[in-house]
């Protein structure tokens, strides 16, 4: 009988593009050299695959490694990650993260491959009053976007909440106007066009092309059914855009409100569910996936982080689980990831595994 490694190699493609999970493509990898020819030939393309949770440091008798949980598995993997040591980090469910510096230098890195690609300081931009001379909170978000094969980077920053952005090649920040005064909190990609929400959850579409210096346009008001909400998000779900409002309960979310922005007629109509669809929330970041056998459908899956504890240099309280809210039965569940062991400020952030 002929052995594993005698199969012929586009059976043993075919069989390795049914796995969705990166580290069943590496064990796969690992069962002998013909399997591991799928890998050196980079022709591993999943259909669908499950991002990682990127926590916190730890230190190992390795030295320092970044811990990352694969929701698929529920597993813990310890990466080193030196790229961003005592840096501040921001995903948003894709390959990379952004990070900042103490000496206010802005990445794009890939976890896994540490491919870095170096971005405009933002010392560039215009940052008035004690912002400057604070590093951990002068920038209050960070996203990136592909757009028509480039990338944008976009930054909330400053004690004004204002919006910069850089794209593939720029040399520094564009500054964002806004006709009226706005303090901004969240940017998403929908289709191909830059939206934007301000504090008090208005609407905006960024102009760019066209325009000597790029300026928010006023598309709508936020639903006037919502009041006092804690933070509020702007996400892109399956062609659609949505707003979603979290509120509190002492110190944790305890329930979510979700909108579909209806582009004809400029209005925002309230959802009882997500369909298919789950939402996923890291530090600040709202990000759309379609639910499989290990995220539920209707489901958000929200991250804490530590950063009060971390702020007041007080005991961690944060960092170790996970709410999970059910939008069409409204209740919230609790998803553990045991003691939290990091021994920083854990930034939890969604992140795609690479291994290219």
């Amino acid at each position: 009988m002929a052995g594993w490694s005698a199969l012929p190699y586009d059976l043993i493609e075919s069989i390795a593009n049914l796995l969705n999970a990166a580290e069943d493509f590496l064990s796969f990898s690992s069962v002998c050299r013909s399997w591991r020819l799928v890998y050196k030939s980079k022709n591993w393309h999943p259909g669908f695959q499950l991002p990682w949770l990127m926590l916190g440091e730890m230190q190992t008798n390795k030295g320092s490694m970044r811990q990352f949980l694969s929701m698929c598995k529920f597993k813990f993997h310890y990466l080193p990650f030196p790229e961003t040591q005592d840096f501040r980090c921001w995903g948003a469910c894709q390959e990379s993260v952004i990070t900042i510096n103490p000496r206010f230098e802005v990445r794009l890195v890939n976890p896994f491959t540490h491919v870095c690609i170096n971005l405009p300081s933002i010392t560039t931009l215009n940052i008035e009053g004690a912002a400057r001379d604070c590093w951990f909170s002068v920038i209050h978000k960070a996203k990136y976007f592909k757009i028509q094969n480039e990338y944008m980077v976009f930054l909330i920053y400053g004690p004004r909440f204002e919006v910069a952005f850089t794209r593939s090649g720029d040399s520094r920040w564009s500054l964002v106007q806004s006709l009226i005064p706005a303090r901004f909190v969240d940017v998403v990609c929908f289709k191909d066009q830059i939206m934007a929400l301000s504090i008090v959850g208005t609407l905006f579409s960024l102009e760019i092309n066209g325009v000597d210096t790029p300026r928010m346009l006023t598309v709508s008001p936020p639903p006037q059914q919502e009041k006092s909400w804690q933070q509020v998000y702007l996400v892109e779900s399956s062609g659609d855009l949505l707003i979603l409002f979290s509120y509190p309960s002492g110190n944790m979310v305890s329930r979510f409100r979700a909108y579909r922005f209806d582009i004809s007629k400029r209005e925002w109509i309230r959802l009882e569910d997500l369909g298919n669809n789950v939402l996923l929330i890291d530090t600040g970041i709202c990000t759309s996936l379609l639910a499989c056998d290990y995220l539920q459908c209707n489901c958000i899956y929200f991250v804490h982080d530590n950063l009060d504890s971390f702020l007041a240099s007080g005991p961690k309280c944060m960092g170790n689980y996970m709410s999970v809210y059910n939008l069409k039965e409204n209740y919230t569940d609790f998803m553990n990831f045991g003691n939290d062991n990091s021994f920083r400020y854990i930034s939890p952030t969604w992140v795609l595994p690479s291994l290219w």
